[in-house]
């Protein structure tokens, strides 16, 4: 399944507009837009000029946002990496991404998030023959970690989460920063992404042919989660994330896979 780039131009300008919390009125006063002109770029309305001055007015990577209004990017894909696989679960009209990966020689493995239904994900581990140590809980919204429950019984795998997380339906460990475990081969280290939650938080992990960054919500291709709770925080965590080395795959709570090199000239929030 090819995944869709989660956000369109509008959606970026509409959580940078937002999370910054400029009214339509002020923005336009500042930028000698129409505030009708504003309303429409958030309606989709392409219209290069008018997506310009708004994505410098609200300090994006402005030729990244034109080239995504444009539909002229989609981010390579990595070629297939033994011990790796994304599933995804449908959310609506749009798809949810959890991870499986596993050591290849000890079948020992690791889950992050659910989706929306853990069958998908329980079936491939029977299917691979994998033993599930742990779930990593990227955060705590509902269609990252439906069917948790039934995932922690049928897999006897525990389950973490970070401390500043609100409180789940299921049994956790809290965990904090600087968080690691070794599975088999791999080597799993956690560190705090906020901004989309309290507690968002980011999984390295390495072992395998690449090594991987799975980001929960903190950055899709292009783009970010909405900043919920703090919209300076969520900068800060695309910006942490984008420091790791350029040819670390970012498995996203949505969207496609990318990686950091990619963000750095295609993320409409990374500006350094």
């Amino acid at each position: 399944m090819k995944l869709p780039v989660e956000d369109d131009f509008n959606d970026i300008i509409g959580k940078a507009q937002k999370g910054q919390g400029i009214a339509t009125e002020a923005l336009s006063e500042q930028i000698g837009l129409p505030e009708e002109a504003i309303r429409a770029a958030r309606r989709g309305e392409f219209d290069e000029d008018a997506v310009a001055q708004l994505g410098k007015a609200l300090g994006l990577n402005v030729e990244a946002l034109i080239t995504i209004g444009k539909n002229a990017w989609y981010p390579d894909q990595p070629d297939v990496i033994e011990g790796f696989e994304l599933i995804a679960t449908p959310f609506y009209d749009m798809h949810v991404n959890a991870y499986l990966i596993w050591d290849v020689n000890t079948k020992e493995a690791v889950a992050f998030d659910t989706g929306t239904d853990p069958e998908p994900m329980l079936e491939q581990i029977d299917n691979l023959g994998l033993n599930v140590k742990t779930l990593f809980v990227t955060h705590s919204h509902g269609d990252h970690i439906t069917g948790a429950d039934r995932f922690l019984e049928k897999t006897g795998a525990r389950a973490v989460i970070s401390r500043m997380e609100p409180e789940v339906s299921f049994p956790t460990e809290k965990i904090d920063e600087g968080y690691s475990e070794q599975v088999g081969a791999l080597r799993i280290e956690m560190f705090n992404t906020p901004g989309h939650t309290e507690g968002g938080a980011t999984f390295r992990v390495s072992g395998l042919a690449r090594e991987f960054a799975i980001v929960g919500d903190a950055i899709f291709a292009g783009s970010m989660g909405g900043a919920n709770i703090s919209y300076a925080d969520g900068i800060s965590g695309v910006q942490r994330i984008l420091s790791l080395s350029d040819d670390t795959i970012i498995a996203s709570g949505h969207g496609p896979l990318t990686t950091v090199g990619q963000e750095k000239r295609m993320n409409c929030f990374y500006t350094d």
